[in-house]
């Protein structure tokens, strides 16, 4: 009789223990019932970095679309209205963003995330003037380069500000918004090593560039970039003259031009160099891909024409 009882009891134990199992959701399982979080962004290669983070579980905004520059972009009152929907902004501290957020911050908005907080900011390249240009004219000195998402050390910290940001926002997708972020940080770590090992008979040499975005990635392989405006603006030609000097004396043959940017100044170097002309955008979306891109394109112009180096790491 007893041993019945206990029979009993053990079955409807395990009844209720299956039954309680069955009912609970997993942490995927309560993770998956959560809303997807509206996330916004200024430039292409940060909505990249949000998407390969958050995956499925995330609705990226741009507000930069391909191919605009973002020095002359103006946020309009419509877009700054539709940030209310979104629940994080990550802010790179580009120019046109201290504006927008000013806006943002006095009303209800996202969360804002500085996805480039920690990182040394190089200063603008000098620029070599003419010597009866006047101080009004230089525009160069003093600026901080934004373009830190070219940097692949730079980079690295970009990918854990973002991480951070979406697992502080939802902690219940924590293990995989960690899990994406340790893939990605391995895929630039592999890459540096790779890229490095490419530009490594290139170090101490000068690209020429029309608009000085390449200073981060420059800056890490060793390498030294001449730009063709100055301060932000369309040379004069007697700054030409002297540009095209000093390219003929170090052997440029290719002017690297932005697709944001008019590239009527460029041309002008490349032929009087019996050069030419090749589109390099700071701005694909794919920055990882595009990391590989501007290499390549760097050591065809200074060095012999190889095969892109492929990645060695998928992604999840």
């Amino acid at each position: 009789m007893m041993k019945a009882i206990i029979g009993t009891r053990i079955a409807v134990l395990l009844l209720l223990c299956t039954t309680f199992w069955l009912g609970a959701p997993t942490r995927n399982a309560v993770a998956d019932q959560l809303p997807v979080q509206e996330v916004t962004v200024g430039i292409p290669p940060l909505a990249y970095l949000a998407k390969r983070i958050g995956g499925e579980f995330v609705k990226v905004t741009t507000l930069i679309p391909a191919g605009q520059d973002p020095h002359s972009f103006e946020p309009s009152p419509g877009l700054v209205a539709g940030l209310s929907r979104s629940t994080l902004y990550f802010s790179l501290d580009m120019p046109f963003e201290r504006t927008l957020l000013a806006r943002v911050a006095a009303g209800s908005g996202p969360k804002i995330v500085e996805a480039g907080r920690g990182i040394a900011k190089l200063p603008m390249p000098e620029h070599h003037h003419d010597h009866d240009q006047s101080e009004e004219q230089d525009h160069g000195h003093g600026e901080l380069d934004p373009h830190i998402w070219l940097g692949p050390e730079q980079l690295l910290i970009i990918v854990q500000r973002v991480a951070t940001g979406l697992r502080e926002q939802d902690p219940a997708r924590t293990a995989f918004y960690l899990a994406n972020q340790r893939q990605l940080q391995h895929e630039i770590e592999a890459l540096h090593s790779r890229l490095g090992q490419l530009l490594a008979p290139l170090a101490g040499r000068t690209i020429y560039v029309y608009h000085p975005a390449f200073g981060y990635f420059t800056d890490a392989y060793g390498l030294r970039q001449q730009a063709v405006e100055i301060g932000g603006k369309t040379p004069t030609p007697r700054q030409l003259i002297n540009l095209i000097e000093r390219a003929r004396h170090d052997g440029v043959r290719v002017i690297f031009v932005q697709p944001q940017f008019d590239r009527k100044s460029a041309a002008t170097v490349a032929q009087a160099i019996n050069g030419k002309v090749v589109p390099l955008d700071p701005l694909a979306e794919d920055v990882i891909a595009n990391l590989t891109e501007i290499a390549t394109r760097i050591h065809e112009a200074l060095g012999d024409p190889v095969e892109e180096p492929g990645r060695t790491d998928q992604r999840p």
